[in-house]
Formats: structure tokens, C-alpha cells, sequence
């Protein structure tokens, strides 16, 4: 069998996301059918870090197929409302720089967090890639993927066609076990051709040219992709205890806030806004500054108002914590 296979490794941190609830979200019946009963239980936002690249055509390193397909990876994510953030060297870079501003006594110990308390990315998302071009590649990999119990709807490849077959798969950094895969497929005919601009003008690419399938097929799974992570994400079930959110937008008298309804949040509950910060390169939570009180409700965020404290110390990122009242004895 004749395949190309992408691995792409990303890790997810909540990050603030505002948008409207208004927007629909597209994905093909036979890919929801096929993701049915799969619960992806993350935050709207996300912060995504893209650590891994590897594509292999016939077990031979691509690196031309990859510069084509991690771009069309990270719009997907970024229009699913992730934001991509710094390589593991950075991360590293930044740890070093705080341990050695701890030493340092030009910052007060108190204001940072004890040893190991620093939150980062605590889920991997794993995403590989098939793409095919021929029926007899279809049929060996799909004969392949029913060994392995996936379920791709009847999704077919016919001859002339090019399919793209994405497996996008979350792991729990810590115990590097998996807690959702999620599946996503589409061929060449499923993506609308582009025009290619020359110096005489644009060429409509047709489908003899087997690159622009690839490419047509690839944009396509991707793109599905990206709209199926946005159902999975609304279809979350609310946060158990306290709800812990970020800052996601701030007007000259209103907060927004990344959680919503979804979340468990109503009207008249309050937030306690943690500053986050950048102390020695690493970005920390500090005691809270201000108090919200939620006024608007919608599915994946919320509106407030400052009940306490300043509105101009409050900063988009800030990480908001309801304010939970003890019961009486």
C-alpha cells in the first residue's frame, strides 16, 4: 500500500476565546455520524502548541508535503478559535529564566506561586494524516482501518479521485492515556478548485493535476476538521465545581469572559479576576485585583460589569475564578 502519512503533535491550554453564538458550523452528516458519542471535553479557547511535524511518503521523509500541510493544520485550529503559541525550547527557555529570577532579589518572593504550581498545557493533540490517490490505496487502507475498529461512514475514493483521511486524537499529557479521537474525511471533489494566479492571469487548476488534488483534498479534511472540533466543544458538559474561565475581551465599561452557559454560568454570578503575568520570562497567576458580575449570558461566554476594583488593571488573558460563598452551618 502506497500512503502518505502525516503525524502532528500539539499540546492545548485554556486561552480566551469571544465570538458569537450565532455562527453556524458545518460538518458533513457521515462525519458527525462517525463521531458520534465522542465527547471532547475542553475549553472553547485553547492554546495550541504545534510541536511535531513528520510526513512520510512510502516511509521516506516528505519535507515538501509537510510545508503544504501544517499550514492548512494551523488555520484549521486557529478558525476552530486556538491561538498558537511558543516551541518546547522556548518553554524550556522560559522555566530556566524563572528559576534564576526565584534567586534574584529584585523579585518579591511573595508574588510568586510555589515550586511546581505553574499551570501549562496538560493535553497532547495527536492528528495523523492519510492521504490516497488511487482505489486500490483506498482499499488497502481501509481494510486496514476496520482492523483497527475505525469507522469512516462509507467514505469511498473512486478512481481519479485523491481522499484525506484525518485522525486527531487527545491524550491527557500526564498519564499519556488517550481521552477522545476524533475522525474527519473528504476527497478532492469535496473542496472547490482555486484560481492560481500567473503573469497572464489566473489558470483554473483542474483535477488531471494530481497536486492540486492533494491539496483540494487535504484543505478540505482539514477544514471539516476545524468545524467538528467547534460541535465537539459546545457539546461539553458544564464544569463540575468552582468555574474557572479567562478575560476575553474588554470594553470601556464591560468585561467578556471565555465561559458561558455551557459552563454552568448565570446571571449574577461572581468572578474574582487572577492578574496573569510575565515575572523572568513565565507567565504566573497572582492574587485576584477586581471583582465581575455577570450581566449577559450566551452558550460559550459571558458578559460583566466590575463590581470591585479597577477596570483598567484587569487584562485580556486574566484568569477569572467564581467566587464560591462557604454554605452556613
Amino acid at each position: 500500500m502506497r500512503h502518505v502519512a502525516v503525524t502532528i503533535v500539539a499540546m492545548f491550554a485554556a486561552a480566551p476565546l469571544f465570538a458569537s453564538d450565532d455562527r453556524a458550523v458545518s460538518v458533513p452528516a457521515p462525519i458527525v455520524a462517525s463521531n458520534a458519542g465522542v465527547k471532547l471535553n475542553l475549553p472553547q479557547g485553547a492554546r495550541v502548541f504545534v510541536r511535531e511535524v513528520t510526513v512520510f511518503v512510502d516511509g521516506v521523509s516528505d519535507p515538501a508535503l509537510r510545508a503544504v500541510v501544517e499550514p492548512l493544520l494551523k488555520t484549521a485550529l486557529t478558525e476552530a478559535g486556538f491561538v498558537l503559541v511558543a516551541p518546547p525550547q522556548g518553554v524550556q527557555r522560559e522555566i530556566e529564566e524563572r528559576r534564576r529570577e526565584r534567586e534574584s532579589d529584585e523579585i518579591h518572593k511573595g508574588s510568586l506561586p510555589p515550586k511546581g504550581r505553574i499551570l501549562r498545557e496538560t493535553v497532547e493533540l495527536k492528528v495523523t494524516v492519510h492521504l490516497v490517490r488511487s482505489t486500490k490505496e483506498w482499499a488497502a487502507l481501509l481494510g486496514e482501518l476496520r482492523r483497527r475498529r475505525i469507522n469512516i461512514g462509507g467514505f469511498l475514493v473512486r478512481n481519479r479521485e485523491t481522499g484525506a483521511v484525518v485522525f486527531a486524537e487527545f491524550v491527557e499529557n500526564a498519564t499519556q492515556t488517550t481521552i477522545a479521537q476524533l475522525v474527519s474525511f473528504a476527497s478532492d471533489k469535496d473542496q472547490v478548485l482555486a484560481l492560481t494566479g500567473t503573469p497572464f492571469g489566473a489558470v483554473l487548476l483542474n483535477r488531471d493535476n494530481q497536486r492540486q488534488r492533494d491539496l483540494n483534498a487535504l484543505r478540505a479534511a482539514l477544514a471539516h476538521l476545524g468545524n467538528l472540533i467547534k460541535l465537539k466543544v459546545a457539546e461539553r458538559e458544564p464544569i463540575k465545581g468552582a468555574v474557572l474561565g479567562k478575560v476575553a475581551g474588554i470594553t470601556t465599561t464591560f468585561v467578556a469572559v471565555n465561559v458561558g452557559r455551557l459552563d454552568g454560568v448565570r446571571e449574577g454570578m461572581l468572578f474574582a479576576v487572577h492578574p496573569v503575568r510575565t515575572v523572568g520570562g513565565e507567565r504566573v497567576t497572582l492574587p485576584p485585583i477586581a471583582k465581575l458580575r455577570v450581566l449577559v449570558v450566551n452558550d460559550t461566554n459571558a458578559v460583566c460589569d466590575v463590581v470591585e476594583g479597577k477596570l483598567d488593571a484587569i487584562g485580556d488573558g486574566d484568569e477569572v475564578r467564581e467566587v464560591v460563598t462557604p454554605p452556613k452551618s
